[in-house]
């Protein structure tokens, strides 16, 4: 998923950052940033591969909006 709308700098900040919270509420992954979602207990694997993966998705839809 390669977004279109990168950052310029303070260019397009508030744009960018109105289209980056978009797309991570689209997707479900918005309170990864608007809060600190708590890593779950590693003996329950199957919900931290879940919270792994999702933070991986959120940091690169934010590092491809760059």
């Amino acid at each position: 998923m390669r977004l279109e709308y990168a950052l310029h700098g303070n260019l397009n900040y508030i744009a960018w950052k109105d289209h980056m919270e978009a797309v991570l509420e689209d997707t479900g992954l918005k309170d990864f940033i608007d809060q600190e979602v708590p890593k779950p207990a590693t003996t329950n694997a199957q919900e931290f591969a879940k919270w792994k993966k999702c933070v991986a998705l959120a940091r690169r839809i934010l590092l491809e909006g760059v």
